[in-house]
């Protein structure tokens, strides 16, 4: 079976293999055709691409030989061209983009066997125009750069790489780039914008390297804009409203401080000082914080503290729910040997609290922002309820911890666990990003 398979596949593909021949040379013919059309439009160096085209179809089509070779000649003769009145109207990296364009096309000309003349003086020719990109290119970022157009300037430089420089005009270039990052770090912290300042050193430490020669006095002007621009920000204790103070587990506003004092609070991003929770906790013994509305308390707190932002935190509502928990009757026996039945219950419970946040400048009493955040947690459960008691039911072992109370409780507590972690993550997150926003 398998060799009569094989002869009819090979069958086949003998029959195909004509009209996949004819569907080729067809192919070719068409870039052909195109190419001679774009020819007599005045157009050598497309026409030069349709007929390369068509030879990496068909090398035997002797037509589009014999016209690449002269189409190929135009177009050679017309980058040089562009070459020269871009050089003479002094746009150097035009005329570098030329000649690079110029040597794509001979390379691909040369993959279908036909090579094109340039002059010969081509080679030193190419390397000063190049040279001049390159040494224009410096001069533009510098003149860019004293404008104040830092962006700009980079775009200029990093171009050079294109233009095959060697180690020496690199070395210019990199120092050109460093001067400019340098440059554009002083104004940044000039006008007090410190993040800006900082985040600038950051892309020149990452583009350049931290060890680059000169990169250590961008590495300490950054330092210096973190210590000028951080803020210094007080977290109040978690409160809860009265609602919610009702549905919570007592260890559930432990859990998520402990989270945050652990995880986030300790390891603030830059331009954050979270200051001690002790500390902040103890003072805010001494002060009536109990509502979001109450910014003057806060920010008094906060100059006892030296802060310049405090962060108020409320629980307002919190819910466990069970949607649409599917329901299994069982049979079982009673210990007096009565007939009876039980149900198990399974699916999915979803943990969800909201906690709204308020910034309070300190300065100026000022709330900076006020929002909320509402995480969600989810875990499976599989549990057994019974009308009577249920520990006078007849069950193996399986059964029986279905109906184990403590059981119960620890997929509780693991849900809002859960549910804590997550409302840390997206509650330092989110305070972060308010934070920050407020760095200058």
């Amino acid at each position: 079976m398998r060799i009569h398979f094989c002869l009819r596949r090979a069958a086949v593909m003998a029959a195909l293999l004509p009209l996949t021949m004819a569907a080729g040379c067809m192919s070719a013919n068409k870039r052909l055709e195109q190419g001679m059309k774009l020819e007599e439009r005045g157009r050598p160096a497309e026409a030069a691409r349709r007929y390369v085209d068509a030879l990496r179809r068909d090398p035997s089509l002797a037509d589009a030989r014999t016209r690449l070779e002269e189409s190929g000649r135009l177009a050679v003769e017309q980058y040089l061209r562009e070459s020269d009145a871009a050089s003479t109207a002094g746009n150097h990296a035009d005329a570098a983009e030329s000649l690079l364009r110029l040597d794509d096309f001979r390379r691909d000309v040369a993959a279908v066997r036909v090579d094109l003349a340039v002059p010969a003086n081509y080679v030193q020719h190419r390397r000063a125009v190049l040279d001049a990109a390159i040494d224009a290119s410096i001069d533009q970022g510098a003149q860019l750069a004293e404008s104040g157009r830092y962006g700009d300037a980079l775009g200029r430089l990093e171009r050079v790489s294109r233009w095959q420089p060697s180690a020496e005009q690199r070395r210019a270039v990199d120092g050109a780039r460093l001067d400019t990052y340098s440059g554009w770090m002083s104004s940044e912290s000039a006008a007090g914008r410190h993040r800006g300042a900082y985040q600038v050193a950051e892309r020149a430490i990452n583009t350049l390297g931290r060890q680059f020669p000169g990169m250590e006095r961008l590495v300490e002007a950054q330092q210096y804009a973190i210590d000028e621009g951080t803020l210094r920000v007080a977290v109040l204790p978690i409160a809860a409203s009265r609602e919610a103070e009702r549905t919570l587990p007592a260890s559930f506003l432990r859990d998520v401080e402990n989270e945050l004092e652990s995880g986030a609070w300790a390891r603030p991003p830059a331009f954050v000082e979270v200051i001690e929770p002790y500390q902040v906790r103890r003072e805010a013994r001494r002060f009536d914080l109990d509502d979001l509305g109450y910014t003057s308390e806060a920010a008094r707190l906060g100059r006892q503290v030296g802060a310049d932002l405090v962060v108020m935190l409320e629980v307002d509502s919190v819910a466990i729910t069970e949607p649409d928990p599917a329901r299994e009757r069982r049979a079982a026996r009673t210990r007096s040997g009565a007939d009876t039945a039980y149900v198990v219950r399974s699916g999915r419970r979803d943990g969800w609290t909201r906690v709204r946040y308020a910034v309070v400048s300190v300065d100026d009493r000022r709330i900076v922002t006020r929002d909320y955040v509402a995480p969600e947690a989810s875990r499976d459960f599989r549990e057994a309820e019974f009308a009577g008691d249920w520990r006078q039911l007849l069950l193996d072992d399986d059964a029986r911890r279905l109906f184990d109370p403590s059981r119960r409780d620890d997929a509780r507590a693991n849900l809002m666990l859960d549910l804590s972690r997550r409302l840390a993550e997206q509650l330092s997150r989110e305070v972060y990003e308010q934070v920050l926003s407020q760095v200058r």
